[in-house]
This record gives structure tokens, sequence and C-alpha cells, in this order.
């Protein structure tokens, strides 16, 4: 616990702040969930998971063994918690997710303690970075991380599209959308390799291991992850993940990868496609794809599919 002069107290969640919590993220995220919906009964469910007797012990095992998945800071006035953010600690680079403050609360530097309440926990860890997003419009968001020492590094687009609009790829008979396998890894993996930027994968520390769920999000259910191939002539020359959570939450394509050699021949408007076909399982009337600003001639071809470009995002990091 760390309570401020100001009366601020920063410390970490419990499950009696949920319901603050829900109003703070309401009252923050306008313009997040008018694009990925936002439904409370969803977080509650998770929540209860997390803080169940076998998520206790879990989470316990984890922490004993310098593997805690994450650190769930809030921020409490007056016995009412205003604002929170999370790290989430991967090998040696911390996530930080979710800063928000209840617009009733803001400029009063309650974002700022915060954020250093975060970096302070990743340097104990010994990470040797953070990384955070930011919509690119939110000016006095990206003020105070450039103050903090952080540095934007990509852009990353998001497009949303109504899931029974988009158009459906022609003369893509030849390609075979299969489940990713187990014996698939080292294929995908390369292929990653060859398709992302490499600046990307090298700030994020790109491994192997990192196209399995991690236990984590297996233990809360948080989604429903469905990680796909794509082959031609037997070779696996595409690569795509589709999650949803509720009918109430978008559904979500990322990570749409394809052999450089190969992108005009419909194979990346094919994974797309898949991915929706898992993603309407949940009835859910609205599809987000993500990727980086760079790949112009990926966004548009799922601008031909019926995506339109509707938020960007500036990835920033501070090294320690």
């Amino acid at each position: 616990m760390n309570k401020t002069k100001e009366g601020v107290l920063i410390r970490d969640f419990k499950k009696s702040d949920l319901d603050d919590l829900l109003e703070v993220a309401n009252n923050s995220f306008a313009e997040e969930f008018e694009i990925s919906g936002f439904d409370p009964d969803h977080i509650r469910k998770m929540v209860d998971r997390m803080f169940s007797l076998l998520g206790k012990i879990i989470l316990g095992f984890l922490r004993l063994f310098g593997k805690e998945p994450f650190r769930f800071f809030v921020a409490e006035v007056d016995g009412r918690v205003v604002g929170s953010t999370m790290v989430n600690p991967k090998r040696k680079i911390g996530y930080i997710a979710n800063v928000m403050v209840h617009p009733t609360y803001r400029r009063k530097s309650i974002a700022t303690k915060l954020m250093k309440s975060a970096l302070n926990y990743a340097q104990k860890k010994k990470l040797s970075k953070a990384i955070l997003h930011v919509v690119s419009t939110n000016t006095t968001a990206k003020g105070l991380y450039h103050k903090l020492g952080f540095e934007k590094f990509e852009n990353m687009i998001y497009l949303i599209a109504p899931i029974d609009s988009l158009q459906k790829p022609k003369n893509v008979e030849d390609i075979l959308i299969r489940d990713l396998r187990r014996g698939d890894m080292n294929k995908v993996y390369n292929l990653i390799k060859r398709s992302e930027d490499p600046t990307h994968l090298k700030m994020f520390d790109f491994r192997k291991k990192d196209l399995k769920t991690p236990l984590i999000k297996r233990l809360a259910h948080s989604s429903t992850d469905k990680k796909i191939v794509a082959l031609k002539n037997d070779k696996i020359v595409g690569y795509a993940q589709a999650s949803y959570t509720t009918a109430k939450e978008s559904g979500q394509i990322r990570n749409i990868q394809v052999d450089p050699e190969m992108r005009s021949e419909g194979i990346e408007e094919t994974l797309i496609c898949a991915g929706v076909d898992h993603i309407k399982k949940v009835e859910t009337n609205k599809v987000v794809a993500t990727t980086l600003s760079a790949r112009q001639k990926l966004i548009e071809k799922m601008k031909q599919l019926g995506f339109k470009k509707r938020l960007e995002m500036e990835a920033m990091v501070l090294e320690f």
C-alpha cells in the first residue's frame, strides 16, 4: 500500500473493488468500448474465477516461483476506487494496460501515481522495459507517458465491420484452412519471423512459446480463441488468431501473417473470413481486426472486405 499526502491510496485490487472499477471503466473508455463492446457480466465471471479457491491456489504457486502473471493496482480516494492499471510481466517486459481514472477525479495526478506504482513494480521485478498502448488522439495521456520517459515505436490500426456484411474472397478454392496443430509450431514461428516487422517482434521479444495460450488466460476463460493456418499445396503459408467473448462484445481477428511472397493470392482474406466464421458462433454483430499501420496493403484488403478504420493506437516503450 502507498498512501500519498494528497489522500490517494495506491494498493492492490480486491474483489470488493469490482463495482467501482466497472463504473470507472465505463466512464473512461467510451471510444474504445464503442468498438470493442462492453459486457460487465463477463468481467464479473472472470473475477469470480480468479478469486475462487482454485484461482487463488494457482496464483499463489505462480507468485511463489516468481511467475506472477499480473499485478493489478487501484487508486482509492475516500474509500472509493477511482482509477486502476495493470502490469503483465512476460520475461523481461512489463506490459502496462488499462490505465484509467474516473473523469471526476482527473487532473489530480492520480494517473501519474498509478503509473509510477506500475513502473516501480516493473523495476523491482528486474524487467528491462515497459510497453503500453494509447489512443493516438489522447494527447493528455501521451503527454504523461512522454514525461515519464516513454517513446513511441509503432502504430496499431483497429478496423471494424458488421459481421454479416463482409465480402467473401474469390478464386481461393486451392487454399485450405484448418486449426493450428502442435506439429505446426516451428513452421508457423518461422512464417511469422518472415512476415512480421522485425522491430515489432524484437520489441515484444516474440518466441515460439508465445504461440501457446498462457495458463492465466486458460484459467480465467477470458475468451474463446482459435488459432488457424492456411495451406496451399500442403504447405503452411498463413496464420491468424480469432477470438470471441460474449454476444455483447466484438469478436477479434489479429496476428494475420502470410508468406511475403504469397500476399497477392487471397490468403489473408481467406484467413480473415475463416476467423469470422469462428466468431459467428457467439452471435455478436461486430468484428474488429487489428494490424500494424505499416501493413498498408493488408489494411486495404480489409477495407475491400468491408472493414472500416475506427481507431489508431500508439505503442510506447520505456527502457530501464
